[in-house]
């Protein structure tokens, strides 16, 4: 009985460490490209709330989180919000291959330095996924929000 108590508690800090708020802190700016050869910066979304997932083709937790998105995207897409993935696949195959398979219909970008990314590193990105929530002004005010917790910050900037 302790011992289930112990790793319940366990189980909650750390999922209260995963998904947490910050302080408005500015968003570090990007670019990098779609697969179509566009160049996107995360600049020219601003006044707009952004959803950025980092995540790759080779990771299943990040297609299991795909799914989800998959299935929120609609209530969202035409609402004041750009969901942004990046992918930190090394090869643009694989990549290109996951997107079609999951049925990501947003816009999709990859760091082809996956780990060496100099984004993912500006972004404090250690484990995927990895998710941040941006406001109209630009400011990161959550990270690795998950399932109806994402759907609850999404509508909050949205005032939903």
């Amino acid at each position: 009985m302790r011992y289930s108590l112990l790793m319940l508690l366990c189980i909650s800090f750390n999922l209260s460490l995963v998904a947490q708020a910050f302080r408005q802190e500015p968003a570090s700016d990007f670019k990098l490209p779609t697969q179509n050869g566009d160049s996107i910066s995360l600049s020219q979304f601003r006044g707009k709330v952004v959803l950025l997932d980092f995540w790759a083709s080779w990771c299943g937790p990040c297609r299991i989180a795909n799914k989800h998105l998959v299935k929120i995207y609609p209530n969202y897409k035409n609402k004041n919000i750009v969901f942004l993935s990046i992918s930190l696949d090394e090869k643009q195959a694989d990549w290109l291959s996951a997107v079609k398979k999951d049925k990501l219909n947003w816009t999709q970008l990859i760091d082809t330095k996956a780990w060496n990314s100099p984004v993912a590193a500006a972004w404090d990105v250690n484990s995927i996924p990895a998710t941040f929530l941006i406001d109209q002004e630009g400011n990161v005010v959550a990270r690795n929000l998950m399932g109806a917790a994402l759907e609850s910050g999404i509508d909050k900037l949205l005032k939903l």
